[in-house]
């Protein structure tokens, strides 16, 4: 999580415990009340259409069942994965430690590390709600913490050495398959916000062959890597090129792209001790923009973009002393000093409500202020003496997200991660499925045009047209595949071309073989592949007939020959003559050899042209096929 205002990397004052911060906004979620006015692009999608599962993110290991439920009954497709807190790591004699989210160790307390445990890789809650989860299509990452100040500057030396790397590795992968989760998430933080910059030049190579050794061991498993980072100012440089890390450089974003399926970048916190927006949306869109140069277009879709879905309230400042109203006297003190809280947006709601204010939606930052008076007791010349002092509220709600979701399609980038569902307004997942609905991938409709039937060897034109409810498939590739009748072989590819901007096409190819042919057609951001359906080419045999004379003499002996394409044998062939009518009669039937060939002998009785040809007769395979016509010119 990053927060513009810390002095790790920019000047301002320290952040508190991100452990703290992540676990406190989850643990403010209240039940769901007003939201904003949400605005959704119109669009030709329906309800028929399956959203884009662009949204994913976190549950805290606090989260509910029915946050669950609510999820797994409304989401509609639109999420596809999410993470959980799961484990975390506690130092080296305890790298890997269950959040106790049961309190199963009967200490009172919840959410503290469960080192030891017969099941140590889940819990009766983790293993139901997966089970929940799992049930309605949903895959679930289990998340692999550091935070806190205890292991500060730990998890970085526990990773010095290739056998402690694979050991660790083996164990996560081992865990995450008894745990039956769909993949493993490290959001490991004290590097960038604990651990100090000093470290970073030995924590980056050794994090990077964590990465390349943990994701050899999870795809064995076939189980998927994210690696969660943090976003940070500025997210390029002076020159215009990217800032590696936008910061952050010790998480190697370039490096680890080959090999996570999915680099979170929380982009939140990115106000903390002044007020402003949480996770202002042209920053992330920044953000998007660095790290798809980072990683490059092939790992575009692995970049998801952090969406937060929570708020903050800070008392105002001026001067080094409180903001407070015309009637508050000189040198007024509060009993207990003003501090900045963290809400959920239906909360943010709530003090609006009470307060009889409306928040303003920023555009730019795609988030909701507001600002309010509070009365907070204190002293004024010894006496005691209430004042008013002002506070600001910043939240993200709905309409935040699906601002941040803008920048998927527009970015190219693979989602937006949410911190956290457990305080997502009662309308998140239905507006987003609807967002998701308008911008997935439109289905394409691939039509094919060829002859019904051709002779063998000859050139086929087979024409490919394209369309779908946000266009053709203009400059999309178009792959062609035959399979033949046969199945004496699979189906093989046999040419590519790019379609014009009417998503238009022609394949000409020869045809040697009677099958199927199909046009499979690439698909984008916008519009889905597809592949057509098959048309069917039928082959007639190709027939050449030669003379050994095409000027014989009168009741002289002429040999006529004919080849068939394919060479086939046993194919019955007749020898025709035509009459002066135009019409032709069979002389004789005759039968391939091994070499597809036929011969025969005329002998021509009078002088005058005469005009022969064979015919092949059709068979399982090919169909009938007539060859040149022999013009003899008999002399006398």
């Amino acid at each position: 999580m990053f927060d513009a205002t810390r002095d790790v990397l920019w000047k301002g004052t320290r952040r508190e415990d991100p452990m703290r911060a992540r676990t406190v906004i989850g643990l403010v979620a209240a039940s769901a009340l007003a939201a904003g006015v949400l605005v959704v692009p119109a669009g030709a999608a329906t309800a028929d259409t399956a959203p884009r599962p662009l949204v994913s993110g976190w549950f805290g290991w606090w989260a509910s069942d029915a946050s669950i439920t609510a999820m797994t009954s409304q989401a509609d497709g639109v999420v596809g994965e999410v993470a959980m807190f799961w484990w975390s790591f506690q130092g080296k004699d305890n790298p890997l430690c269950l959040y106790d989210n049961g309190d199963y160790d009967k200490d009172g307390n919840w959410g503290d590390a469960l080192c030891d445990s017969a099941t140590p890789w889940t819990t009766p809650k983790f293993d139901r709600q997966r089970k929940m989860l799992q049930s309605a299509g949903i895959k679930i990452n289990a998340s692999i913490t550091d935070l806190g100040d205890a292991t500060v500057r730990q998890l970085s030396d526990y990773l010095a050495t290739p056998k402690r790397r694979l050991a660790y590795a083996q164990q996560i992968a081992d865990y995450a398959q008894k745990a039956g989760v769909d993949g493993v998430d490290l959001d490991w933080e004290n590097f960038a916000f604990d651990d100090g910059r000093d470290t970073w030049e030995a924590t980056k190579p050794r994090w990077v062959e964590f990465i390349k050794v943990l994701s050899e061991e999870l795809h064995k498993k076939d189980l998927t890597l994210w690696a969660t980072v943090p976003g940070g100012v500025p997210p390029f440089s002076g020159t215009g090129a990217p800032n590696p890390g936008t910061g952050y450089w010790v998480y190697a974003w370039q490096e680890i792209a080959p090999y996570v399926d999915r680099l979170n970048i929380m982009a939140y916190d990115y106000s903390w001790s002044v007020p402003g927006p949480i996770g202002p949306n042209d920053w992330a869109r920044l953000v998007s923009q660095s790290a798809v140069q980072q990683v490059g277009e092939q790992y575009a879709d692995r970049v998801w973009i952090g969406a937060p879905q929570y708020g903050r309230n800070w008392p105002l400042m001026s001067g080094g002393t409180w903001v407070v109203d015309d009637q508050c006297p000189t040198g007024w003190k509060p009993k207990d000093t003003p501090t900045r809280t963290t809400l959920t947006p239906m909360v943010a709601r709530d003090i609006a409500a009470r307060e009889k204010v409306e928040p303003q939606w920023n555009a730019d930052d795609g988030e909701w202020s507001f600002q309010y008076w509070q009365e907070v007791p204190g002293k004024a010349d010894k006496k005691d003496q209430t004042c008013k002092i002002k506070r600001e509220v910043w939240f993200a709600d709905t309409r935040s997200a699906l601002a941040r979701a803008s920048i998927v399609p527009e970015e190219g980038i693979g989602g937006i991660a949410v911190w956290d569902f457990g305080t997502v307004p009662p309308d998140f997942y239905t507006r987003m499925a609807e967002y998701g609905r308008e911008i997935a991938p439109a289905a394409t409709e691939v039509t094919v045009r060829a002859p019904k039937m051709v002779v063998a060897g000859a050139d086929a034109r087979i024409r490919v047209a394209t369309d779908s409810r946000k266009g053709p498939a203009s400059g999309a590739e178009a792959t062609l595949y035959f399979t033949p009748k046969d199945a004496s072989t699979s189906r093989a590819k046999v040419d590519t071309i790019t379609l014009d901007a009417k998503g238009a096409g022609t394949f000409k190819v020869p045809v040697e073989r009677p099958g199927e042919w199909t046009v499979e057609v690439s698909g984008s951001s916008t519009r889905q592949g597809a592949t057509s359906a098959p048309v069917t080419i039928a082959v007639r045999f190709a027939v050449v007939a030669t003379a050994s004379t095409m000027t014989p003499k009168v009741r002289t002996p002429v040999t006529l020959s004919a080849s068939l394409t394919p060479a086939e044998a046993g194919v019955a062939v007749s020898l025709q003559r035509q009459g002066g009518d135009g019409t032709w009669s069979t002389l004789r039937t005759l039968t391939t050899d091994a070499t597809g060939a036929v011969t025969a002998s005329v002998r021509p009785t009078m002088v005058k042209k005469v005009n022969y040809r064979f015919v092949a007769g059709a068979t399982d395979q090919y169909g009938m096929g007539r060859s040149n016509v022999i013009a003899l010119d008999v002399q006398p």
